[in-house]
Formats: structure tokens, C-alpha cells, sequence
């Protein structure tokens, strides 16, 4: 029996040569590279460069240090507060925003994303102002009487944290703006008139319908702060390294291209682990849901 397509070739055709161009920069500046970090991650590393000639596990095997541990569960606990942080903040701001007239969130939405335009390194150079002992922040709380000494929200984990929910923010509260401008008010309204209060409008209805398009902010957003180095690197300091530091240090200032290949193929898949596993549960959550209800 023959089937016929529900697009002719020729549109087919289009599509592919359509999408080319970036399947083509994807495979050359993405894909390539990993392939070959990779690769390089299963051979030594000698004084004289890589021995491609010979094969080993031991980079990854290195990695059982308790150091690269203790930095990997540092880099996992800052990334899961800012994105838990972030979620629960941006959720009422795309609330509000959504509910304003069209030029007022085109105005919010450009002073949400202004922070993003300017450099990472001029940010994290600012929070430094802001949160050193003699910074904004302290002579501010001392001045109103609140503090007697400067709280010390420099150089530990707390700094980084501070500077990462707004630096990330705009990840998370645009999808979840874009969703909710996107409901349609008779969805509330109609609940409304069936006896559900605010909060179980807010529970049964609007929450199951933005919930994909949290996932994928919070996704975003995780991702970006596993990955984060300017801030992590001027607010926490050696001290407090994450991984994207010690992959620093080990690719650029050691150059053992090896063991950091190991590091960032490790970094990557736990970090798609996560977001997978993150993904799943979140499912998990819809279907009991819409079950439920």
C-alpha cells in the first residue's frame, strides 16, 4: 500500500537545506570540539604534549580525588539554590508583568534583560562595590544601625549566590512571561465561576499550563550557573572554587588538556543527568496532576 507524505518533496528538500547552515556551525563548533575533548581525555599527558599513541582511563580516574569532588558538590549546591531562588522570584514578576499593558512589558521586560547586555566581568566588578565590607550594602546597614560589623558576603558562597540570581534571572522569567501572556483570561474566569479560589486557579490551572515553560527556564538556568566563572571567580574566590575554575586552572594554567577533557566530559554528563532527571520528575509531577484532577 503506498503512503504518500503530508509535505511534498520539494518543501521537505527546503526544510533540510533550511536548517543546513546551523547544522553545519552545531556539528563544527560544538559537536567537533566535544568529540575531541573527549578523545583527548583517554590519552596521557606527557611533558612533550598528548601521547595520542597510547589509551587510558587513569584522567578519569583522578577525578576520584576528594578535591574535584568537593568543588563538584560546591558547584552543584550553588547551581540548585540560584535556581531554586530564581524560580520563586521570577514566577510573581512574570505574574505582574504579564497582566500590564503591552508598551508597560515591553518597558519591564527591557529593564529585566538590561542587566544581561553589560559584560560579566564589568558585573561581577560591580557587585565587588557593592558587597565588600566597606561596600554599598554594609555602609547602608551600618548607617540605618542595623549591623554593628560588616557582614561578610564577599569570598564564600553567599556572594556568589547574591550576584547569580540576578545575573541568571531573565532566563527563567521570560518563557514563563511568554506563557502566561499567552493564557487565555476566560481559562480563570471560568474556574472562577465554578467555585475555585485564587489560589486553586493559580494550582489547577495556570501552573499545569506554564509548568513546560518552567522547566525549561529553570533548565536554562542551572545550566548557565554550572557553567558561571567571572562571578564565581571574583566574589568566592580560590577558596571556594567551582568547576568551571578548577577547569580553568587545569586547562589554561597547567595545561593538562587530558585531565581536562575528563573534567569537562564529567561536568557535562552530570549536568545532563541532572537536567534529564530534573525533566522526568517534572513529568512525573504533570501526569499525577492531571490525573488528579
Amino acid at each position: 500500500m503506498m503512503r504518500w507524505s503530508s509535505q511534498p518533496p520539494s518543501a521537505s528538500r527546503a526544510a533540510w537545506l533550511y536548517a543546513a547552515p546551523l547544522l553545519l556551525i552545531m556539528t563544527v563548533g560544538f559537536a567537533w570540539p566535544l568529540v575531541g575533548t573527549f578523545v583527548d581525555s583517554l590519552h596521557p599527558n606527557t611533558p612533550q604534549g598528548i601521547d595520542s599513541a597510547r589509551w587510558t582511563v587513569a584522567n578519569y580516574l583522578r577525578l576520584a580525588d576528594p578535591l574535584y569532588g568537593e568543588i563538584l558538590l560546591r558547584t552543584l549546591r550553588i547551581s540548585v539554590l540560584v535556581t531554586a531562588i530564581t524560580g520563586l522570584l521570577a514566577y510573581p514578576v512574570a505574574l505582574f508583568v504579564s497582566r500590564l499593558s503591552p508598551r508597560a512589558q515591553s518597558l519591564m521586560i527591557l529593564a529585566y534583560i538590561s542587566p544581561w547586555l553589560v559584560n560579566t566581568v564589568v558585573k561581577a566588578l560591580g557587585w565587588t562595590l557593592l558587597l565588600r565590607n566597606s561596600g554599598v550594602v554594609n555602609s547602608a546597614l551600618q548607617g540605618l544601625g542595623l549591623i554593628d560589623a560588616p557582614l561578610r558576603l564577599m569570598l564564600n558562597e553567599i556572594g556568589v549566590v547574591i550576584a547569580l540570581v540576578p545575573g541568571h534571572f531573565m532566563f527563567v522569567l521570560l518563557p514563563l512571561w511568554a506563557a502566561l501572556s499567552a493564557v487565555d483570561p476566560a481559562l480563570s474566569w471560568a474556574a472562577g465561576t465554578l467555585g475555585a479560589r485564587p489560589a486553586g486557579v493559580f494550582r489547577r490551572v495556570i501552573l499545569p499550563i506554564t509548568l513546560p515553560a518552567l522547566i525549561a527556564g529553570l533548565t536554562i538556568n542551572f545550566i548557565m550557573n554550572m557553567t558561571a566563572f567571572a562571578i564565581p571567580m571574583l566574589l568566592g574566590g580560590l577558596r571556594n572554587m567551582v568547576a568551571s575554575m578548577i577547569a580553568y586552572q587545569v586547562n589554561l594554567v597547567a595545561l593538562d588538556w587530558p585531565l581536562g577533557g575528563a573534567l569537562a566530559t564529567a561536568l557535562l554528563a552530570i549536568t545532563l543527568g541532572l537536567v534529564w532527571a530534573g525533566q522526568r520528575l517534572a513529568a512525573a509531577i504533570s501526569t499525577a496532576r492531571r490525573a488528579g484532577a
